[in-house]
């Protein structure tokens, strides 16, 4: 009996994920699976009509697996915007999550009290009442949302659960406790640990602690995912030490947002070399990357490590008192060891506020705020911080596009937006990546400027950032996998999101299937929820 389908998408040039040029295929869906990939020639009748409840004309559009977001920050922003709405109307059906050493679980009753007041800061409404990643899929789940979720395990979140926000090295009992969250967290099905070596907590550790964290991981089949402890003056070193986490830990290595910043641009030729010679030496190194010259992040991570510890509450006394002012300026203006300082590489007129309560801030940049109050900079930034909220967020001009285009050509790197799923809804003016990432690739660096062909670029959005997760049913198009799909017009896909306007939705998406419901068709949300909390195989 030949088997009925659900749907059938007919007449569209797939690009399966692989990386081989397009064909003419139709694709049979039969719930959430792919159930038939058949050659089909344009104008032909289809080999799977007659089998379908339903038709999805894809003549003149690209049908490839839905994109893989392998950097994302939706941890919480999954429960505040279910609909995920500025990832899913680009084509991302998959976000990974909990990066940079941040993760949504473990949680203690003061850390998720502690996380519950920050969101608070920012005007956002939850209930942390989950403890561990498991209880957090649950609620993720539970509530439903529009995409998949691929979680890590936070190197920070262990720590600050385990020792708060102490600036040394853990006790015998610290570090054990550490190895069993991290223990706990990859038996809930994470794919990971995930470090960020530039921030708070991060910053305090030594890399024999990340190895003996990370040797957990791997034990379990989990990969290393490292925001590093510097993009630019420390650069090499950086890399170095994620090759050895890699090496003694047993484990694939991901770098977060791999780039050449500041006083290292330029210098994305030596990188890639470094990294190929890691590669060769037998440890795998991939790395994602955002087609954008400018990063971002949360304002406080540009204040001294000294400054965070004891947590936010002792931050900011330390802000609003003016001795301790001095000495944050002077490290600020000097040379910290061991510290990656953004100010002094960049000027203040490259740091934009981004997300703040005070939304006059929004959109302005440090310098042209802190000369409308007739204030010194610095201060603007201690005032900010101390006086309305720690959670303030920037955008942070200080890459070089020639980096950026060299980088994205490497075939070890994959695509990775390092944003949210945010919305209008909440507000603040977010860096572009998050409604931008993989249209911008398809439209400017695959149509436009050629950097990448148009194969090239979805595999690096599909298949192989499923092959570094270990995700053996999704990232390709193929029979029995599950029916996350992207369609877009190759001629006219876009980015429209822009430093001051970026909640701004793409164009040239038409229809992204995920767990094969229609979640947006003709280029609108159709409010469906059918995404999962995938588990490590």
């Amino acid at each position: 009996m030949t088997e009925e389908l659900s749907l059938v998408i007919t007449g569209g040039r797939v690009i399966d994920g692989t990386g081989v040029p397009w064909y003419y295929a139709d694709i049979g869906l039969a719930g959430d699976r792919i159930a038939a990939v058949a050659k089909a020639r344009p104008g032909e009748e289809s080999p799977l009509s007659g089998r379908a409840q339903a038709v999805l004309d894809a003549r003149g559009l690209v049908v490839a697996p839905g994109f893989i977001d392998a950097h994302s920050h939706s941890d919480l922003t999954v429960l505040l915007n279910p609909t995920a709405d500025a990832k899913i109307m680009q084509g991302v059906t998959t976000e990974v999550i909990a990066q940079c050493g941040t993760s949504p679980a473990p949680h203690t009753d003061a850390t998720a009290a502690q996380a519950e007041t920050m969101l608070k800061a920012r005007g956002q409404d939850l209930k942390v009442d989950w403890r561990t990643f498991g209880q957090y899929a649950a609620k993720v789940e539970a509530q439903g949302v529009s995409l998949n979720v691929a979680g890590l395990v936070g190197h920070g979140t262990v720590r600050i659960a385990a020792m708060g926000y102490e600036a040394r090295r853990p006790t015998a009992d610290e570090l054990a406790k550490m190895c069993r969250l991290v223990a706990e967290a990859m038996d809930d099905g994470v794919f990971g640990f995930s470090t960020g070596l530039i921030y708070v907590p991060g910053s305090y550790s030594d890399t024999d602690e990340v190895v003996a964290l990370a040797r957990v991981a791997a034990e379990r089949g989990g990969a290393y995912f490292t925001h590093m402890r510097s993009e630019g003056r420390g650069l090499f070193e950086s890399v170095a030490e994620a090759v050895r986490v890699g090496r003694e830990a047993g484990m694939p290595v991901q770098i977060s947002h791999l780039k050449s910043a500041g006083p290292a641009q330029g210098q994305s030729g030596r990188l890639i070399e470094t990294i190929e010679a890691a590669r060769a030496g037998g440890v795998e190194v991939t790395a994602d990357q955002y087609p954008y010259t400018a990063g971002s992040t949360g304002l406080s991570a540009l204040l001294p490590p000294w400054v965070h510890q004891g947590g936010p509450e002792a931050m900011k006394q330390r802000l609003l008192d003016p001795a301790t002012r001095a000495r944050i300026r002077a490290d600020m203006q000097g040379t910290v060891p061991g510290w990656e300082n953004d100010f002094g590489t960049v000027p203040f007129s490259s740091v934009l506020i981004s997300s703040c309560p005070d939304q006059s801030l929004e959109g302005r940049n440090v310098q042209e705020i802190a000369d409308a109050r007739g204030k010194d900079p610095y201060d603007t930034v201690f005032d900010t911080l101390g006086q309305i909220s720690l959670g303030t967020h920037t955008v942070i001009h200080l890459m070089d596009e020639k980096d950026v285009r060299a980088i994205m050509g490497q075939e070890f790197v994959m695509v990775g937006s390092d944003a949210s799923c945010v919305s209008a809804r909440l507000g603040g003016k977010p860096h572009p990546r998050s409604y931008g990432t993989f249209v911008r690739t398809l439209g400017r660096y695959v149509r436009e400027e050629k950097v990448l062909t148009l194969s090239q670029a979805v595999r690096k959005m599909t298949g192989f950032p499923a092959a570094k997760l270990g995700l053996q049913d999704r990232g390709l198009i193929r029979r029995g996998f599950y029916a996350d799909l992207a369609l877009f017009d190759p001629d006219t896909v876009a980015d429209t999101a822009t430093y001051a306007e970026p909640h701004r939705f793409p164009v040239g998406v038409k229809h992204v299937i995920v767990n094969g419901a229609l979640t947006v068709e003709d280029g609108r949300h159709t409010g469906a929820k059918a995404g999962r909390v995938l588990r490590r195989p």
